[in-house]
């Protein structure tokens, strides 16, 4: 009958490894095999521009999976954009890897261990309000014990040159705080949320803020006054939220209870559905779509089919869902599912902000205080820096 091609051929490795061996055996130099760094190199998303504290950023994740036995460290990793040169290494570059499986003080680590993936974030500055390449070429440097120091270079990552979607803002007034607005810090909670989702990674949050609105209280800036556990005490509740854009309404969910500030338990068991709790997504054009999250019961002002104008009222700010204090989270994705998106920049047409502000918690406390507010700058169509003191018209 027909013969197989699958036996010979593994006779032939077989033979070739037996050879290997036995010329081993004989005495034969040994022949150094030098194998490419085992690591394989992916890129989450493309880049496009975000204007933030009067200059362009490029925002991206870089995914390492370590296909040896043996660990690897990434020592370092250089980037190119046109002229422009970017080295990353030691403790920043520790601070901006996280491994993926691990949590606490042991992912802290630039090593990764056989079989591992890690996300690196990546957050690249310019000193123009523009970005001066269509790709980013990388070169990863690593070491192991058995292949010493190798530099690895992946396929260039293209740049979308998209420019930020203007939008109006989502609350009035003044005493806003831009909270974990995109930055690379450590404690960025928003921009290294990864969720899973058909077998994709996605990071919908890596521009979403979450606004709380302060007053000083006895010479401290505060987001309550009153009893802690009350909603009504915090100083956005109740405020109205606007639509940043026309658009037509998606997806509303109302109806969920409120949480208690800084209780120990959230109303409800949260899924991927209520996570948001009471909410709203709109459809505003171009596979762009605004979600407004954690509304309070009964505010919700639109449902599903709706057409809204900018500036249309949505709902009130409340503390539903995943959340444990009254606040606005926002963030605008290029999908109809608020988690299962990529987070894509935006840029509010016009507003006042401060430089960053420090954000301060008690030990085993989520209360929130924020320290010195500096001056406070007129801004146009740009997106806030994290944590800054911001004014809406």
């Amino acid at each position: 009958m027909g013969r197989s091609w699958t036996t010979p051929w593994r006779r032939c490795v077989s033979a070739a490894v037996g050879c290997c061996v036995a010329l081993a055996i004989a005495g034969a130099p040994a022949l150094a095999i030098t194998w490419p760094p085992q690591v394989s190199v992916a890129f989450d998303f493309p880049p496009s521009p975000l204007i933030q504290g009067g200059t362009a950023h490029l925002v991206y994740e870089i995914l390492l999976t370590n296909f040896a036995r043996v660990p690897y460290v990434l020592e370092s990793i250089d980037v190119k954009a046109g002229v422009q040169r970017f080295a990353f290494a030691g403790a920043v570059l520790t601070s901006m890897m996280r491994i993926i499986g691990v949590n606490g003080a042991p992912a802290l680590t630039r090593r990764l261990e056989a079989g591992r993936t890690a996300i690196v974030y990546v957050t690249l500055d310019f000193n123009t309000t523009s970005v001066p390449s269509a790709a980013l070429v990388h070169t990863l440097h690593l070491t192991s014990s058995e292949m010493g120091r190798q530099a690895l270079s992946p396929e260039p990552l293209a740049v979308t040159q998209r420019a930020p979607v203007v939008v109006a803002p989502p609350l009035r007034g003044p005493n806003w705080i831009a909270g974990d607005a995109s930055h690379n810090g450590p404690d960025a909670d928003h921009r290294r949320t990864a969720f899973l989702e058909g077998g994709h990674v996605w990071l919908a949050q890596r521009y979403a803020i979450d606004w709380v609105q302060y007053r000083t209280i006895n010479g401290v800036q505060m987001t309550w006054s009153g009893p802690e556990n009350k909603n009504g005490s915090y100083f956005c509740y109740n405020a109205p939220i606007y639509s940043v854009a026309t658009g037509k309404v998606i997806e509303v969910m109302d109806g969920i209870p409120e949480n208690v500030p800084h209780g120990h338990k959230l109303a409800i068991d949260i899924n991927l559905s209520n996570v948001g709790g009471n909410h709203v997504v709109v459809d505003i054009g171009n596979h762009r779509y605004a979600f407004y999250a954690h509304m309070r019961p009964g505010s919700v002002q639109v449902r599903v089919g709706d057409y809204v104008s900018t500036g249309h009222v949505l709902g009130r700010v409340g503390n539903t869902g995943n959340s444990t204090e009254p606040h606005l989270h926002m963030h605008i994705v290029d999908g109809p599912s608020f988690l299962a998106a990529n987070g894509l920049p935006y840029a509010f047409v016009r507003f006042t902000e401060s430089p960053s502000v420090a954000m301060i918690t008690k030990p085993d406390s989520q209360a929130m205080t924020f320290g010195r507010i500096g001056p406070l700058q007129p801004v146009r169509d740009e997106y806030p820096v994290s944590n800054a003191a911001v004014i809406f018209p």
